[in-house]
């Protein structure tokens, strides 16, 4: 029986990670639920679930808390983390943003196997994570593919590994037109449904660039072998090309349930569940080259894993303070990258030694993309 710990259990991997679990009741028991909020969702979860514990990080009503199901706890913040982490075989990582790199850290730090959806705990605790590869699985259907892909192969015979990418909704936009690109446009997604910053990323495709900066540290990469493809099915979710010539494909269906069951089982296989999908369904399948002239985010997290050290936190808060921007309406969407570039050239601090070190550095990023915009937009009135 896997005792499973869901963090971020409201969110889109976190509500299908139980998904997944409610069908294996033999096999899974769901020891703990954390999320943000304590929110309708997430108590619904708790009642349908009836986990040990439960945790969030803002205060809920006593209304709320008495309304849990028997024998299940309430713990608060990261006192709760700590106990659901450790009453817990395995950990899906599933909250979003920096938020998720504390979780990856007390996970890895307690010895439990890290199941990593969460890209940017993977990016800034490289050296955590190298050291502990045994233990950490990747959800992503990007990494999970080539985590799959990279297990039956010699690593001596690996040319280039390949991220897929759909091209988000301004694949064929012209660079002025994504320079008038409307907040709603950017989060029409073509594929995915997903929380509006990695909707964003997606757009800009620095969410491949954090992909790359992943794949990394995941597999013990360098990056000059780590190449982005355009694949707008969303199908391919990796590829291994060897150095005989060879190209080693993972394709399934858009269904993040089945990274999820793979990572969730590993190394055990189980039948899907969900519906299966025939080869001609998933037909036909196209590439392309990104332009990188419109794409620029991907040579930004490129020249960050260069520089390495305080450059990945800082790239990441930047990024984030630049997409709030963004979706407030302030500022343009080209503005987005370019507001991390600037904050990527004004770096002024230490690399970080330590957890606290990494936070600060990416809370650094998110000040400093709002100081360049507070004083540019000073100038412009």
């Amino acid at each position: 029986m896997i005792r499973l710990a869901v963090l971020g259990s409201t969110g889109s991997v976190g509500t299908q990670t139980l998904e997944v679990a409610e069908k294996f009741p033999e096999e899974v028991k769901v020891s703990a639920l954390l999320a943000r909020r304590a929110s309708d969702k997430l108590l619904q979860q708790a009642l349908k679930f009836k986990p040990e514990l439960v945790v969030t990080y803002e205060e809920p009503s006593s209304e709320w808390v008495s309304s849990l199901p028997e024998g299940c706890e309430y713990m608060h913040g990261d006192e709760g983390l700590e106990k659901a982490v450790s009453i817990s075989d395995k950990v899906m990582n599933a909250v979003a943003g920096v938020h998720g790199i504390k979780p990856a850290y007390v996970t890895l730090q307690k010895g439990k196997t890290l199941l990593a959806s969460n890209k940017e705990s993977v990016i800034c605790l490289g050296d955590l994570v190298r050291k502990n590869r045994d233990r950490v699985i990747p959800v992503d259907s990007e990494h999970n593919a080539l985590f799959q892909l990279l297990d039956g192969v010699d690593r001596e015979d690996v040319r280039f590994v390949y991220l897929t990418a759909s091209g988000g909704p301004f694949k064929d936009w012209s660079l002025e037109d994504m320079r008038r690109a409307k907040v709603e446009e950017a989060l029409n997604h073509p594929r995915w449904s997903m929380g509006s910053k990695i909707t964003i990323d997606s757009a800009t495709m620095m969410n491949k660039g954090f992909e790359m900066l992943e794949a990394m540290n995941l597999f013990d990469l360098r990056l000059e072998s780590i190449k982005v493809v355009i694949h707008p099915q969303s199908v391919v979710h990796g590829v291994v090309e060897l150095i005989d010539g060879s190209f080693l494909m993972h394709a399934s269906q858009t269904d993040m349930k089945v990274p999820i069951m793979h990572a969730l089982f590993y190394p055990d296989r189980k039948r899907y569940p969900f519906g299966r999908v025939t080869l001609p369904r998933l037909s036909p399948m196209s590439f392309e080259e990104v332009d990188t002239d419109k794409f620029r985010a991907l040579y930004l997290a490129r020249w960050a894993g260069e520089m390495g050290g305080v450059y990945i936190p800082v790239l990441l808060g930047a990024d984030e303070e630049a997409v709030a921007l963004f979706l407030e309406g302030k500022v343009g969407f080209l503005d987005i990258v370019d507001l991390v570039e600037k904050t990527l050239s004004s770096v002024n601090i230490r690399d970080p030694q330590d957890i606290e070190g990494i936070l600060e550095a990416v809370e650094w990023g998110r000040r400093k993309v709002r100081e360049i915009y507070e004083s540019e937009h000073a100038e412009a009135v």
